[in-house]
């Protein structure tokens, strides 16, 4: 099977670049960013609130735009990804537009529909996809649907939910965020069932999918007829909840295509921060992968942060430990996602600190880390089996601090042993394979360092070696001219 090497890269649009021919202080001048209770700042400033803002983070804005993005597509195809994923970009007061107001417009602060089908264009010329942030539990109290709802109106009255007292129903409390009756069909027919719904507009535009905020207020009901409306007409479309928790039972088929991954971030933290130990880190990726299933661990996100987390920078200072986290996100089973500027090493606390504007200063950058990245992505696109092979945990039955695993496909002598070793001594252990066709005496050769002496396969294990708080990557190899291990007659 022929499965594109996938590596999504994550874009809070407000914050990644302002595009030409402004500058930071002719964009902020515009009207658009002088509403009521707003701050403006500086690319360089922190995104904290001030003394005396009493608004909260959301109504912070630095000018990132859409064209800003256009503007460095040749920065994000240089470094291999294949995908960007931007957080909601539909009209809304706050900086994040997770309170959208209109569905069916581009925010101004961003640019309009017609920046959206260029970015869109320029995006299919270099083979590169977007995927959008739905927001379909709950709108923004200014939205001219809930007004109308408000003062009583039909149909828009039934699209939320009142209590006697008149009262709305609204996301964790938050009046300002009005939810949304999802069981309304005149509803379902704006958002995802209608020939020119929501999600079917955008599409038919041109994204390759959508990441649907807040899975668990969704349902999985939603989600079922979500994909029923979308899949005949968009086969091809990706359509994945976000969950931070565990997904198991959220990818049957029939619902999402995917989920984001929280379980495998949350998880590899903890073992990096001592917290777990190696067998519980080995179980807890196979956890994911037999119930997410193999297609729908494959369709899924693997991310270590978020607009929503503490950067992997700040969560982990030490840089060898986070080349293990970045080992492990693109050698498992999934999507490697890498939040904008996690390459360069940006720093950033929790919720609004993980949002500050991207760094472009390449003084600024971590030259160590963005190498690292650069060569896993080149890494996982080489090789089939880390793309899309069948995963095998062999950690939980070694005693070394280690994750290890085989990744492999049908295809005999398409597979991969992946050690990534926490411990602080080298790992040399025997390993018991229980993957078909791994023949004995096969040579293996360390893809991160080729200039390791090679190894070789016994009768159903292997002697495998990595470095103390480092990765070792084994893929067979045809070491002679005039003999192959692995035939053509035994494809």
């Amino acid at each position: 099977m022929a499965r594109r090497s996938e590596v999504v890269y994550q874009i809070f649009p407000e914050r990644f670049a302002i595009g030409a021919p402004h500058t930071s202080a002719s964009k902020l001048a515009l009207p658009v960013y002088h509403a009521k209770g707003n701050a403006r700042r500086g690319w360089h400033e922190l995104p904290a609130p001030r003394p005396g803002e009493t608004e909260g983070p959301g109504k912070v804005f630095y000018g990132g735009d859409l064209q800003g993005v256009i503007d460095k597509l040749d920065y994000l195809q240089s470094l291999g990804v294949t995908s960007l994923y931007f957080t909601p970009i539909f009209k809304a007061p706050s900086n994040h537009k997770y309170d959208a107001v209109d569905f069916f417009k581009v925010d101004p602060m961003f640019g309009d529909e017609k920046t959206l089908k260029h970015l869109i264009s320029e995006l299919k010329k270099r083979d590169m996809g977007v995927i959008l942030d739905a927001v379909l539990n709950h709108v923004n109290y200014h939205n001219p649907w809930f007004l109308a709802a408000k003062r009583g109106e039909a149909p828009y009255r039934d699209w939320f939910t009142f209590d006697a007292n008149g009262k709305h129903q609204c996301w964790w409390g938050n009046e300002y965020l009005a939810e949304l009756n999802l069981e309304n069909e005149a509803l379902q027919e704006i958002l995802f069932k209608g020939s020119d719904s929501f999600l079917a507009h955008y599409l038919e535009m041109g994204i390759s999918g959508w990441r649907f905020d807040t899975a668990q207020d969704l349902g999985l009901k939603t989600a079922r007829r979500m994909r029923a409306a979308i899949k005949p007409r968009f086969p091809e479309a990706q359509l994945l909840g976000e969950l931070i928790a565990y997904a198991g039972g959220w990818l049957d088929g029939s619902g999402f295509t995917g989920m984001m991954n929280y379980y495998f971030r949350e998880a590899i933290l903890a073992w990096l921060a001592g917290d777990i130990n190696h067998r519980q880190i080995n179980l807890a990726m196979q956890d994911y992968y037999l119930a997410c299933g193999h297609e729908g661990s494959l369709n899924s996100w693997l991310m270590l942060s978020s607009h929503d987390t503490m950067r992997l920078r700040t969560a982990i200072p030490d840089l060898k430990l986070r080349q293990l986290a970045i080992a492990a996100q693109f050698t498992l089973p999934g999507i490697p996602l890498v939040y904008y500027g996690e390459e360069n090493g940006m720093q950033g606390a929790d919720d609004p600190d993980c949002r500050r504007p991207m760094v472009w200063e390449e003084d600024q950058w971590e030259a160590p880390m963005r190498a690292f990245i650069s060569r896993m992505i080149a890494l996982r696109a080489q090789h089939a089996a880390l793309q899309h092979g069948a995963l095998v945990m062999l950690g939980d039955r070694q005693d070394s601090n280690a994750l290890v695993f085989a990744r492999h496909t049908e295809v005999p002598g398409e597979y991969v042993f992946v050690v990534i070793n926490l411990g602080r001594k080298p790992f040399k252990e025997t390993v018991f394979i229980p993957v078909p066709h791994v023949y004995s005496s096969v040579p293996l050769r360390d893809l991160m360092d080729p200039e390791r002496p090679p190894i070789k396969t016994g009768g159903g294990f292997v002697n495998l070696e990595a470095p103390a708080s480092g990765v070792a990557v084994y893929a067979p190899f045809e070491p002679f001219d005039n003999f192959r291990f692995y035939k053509a007659r035994n494809r």
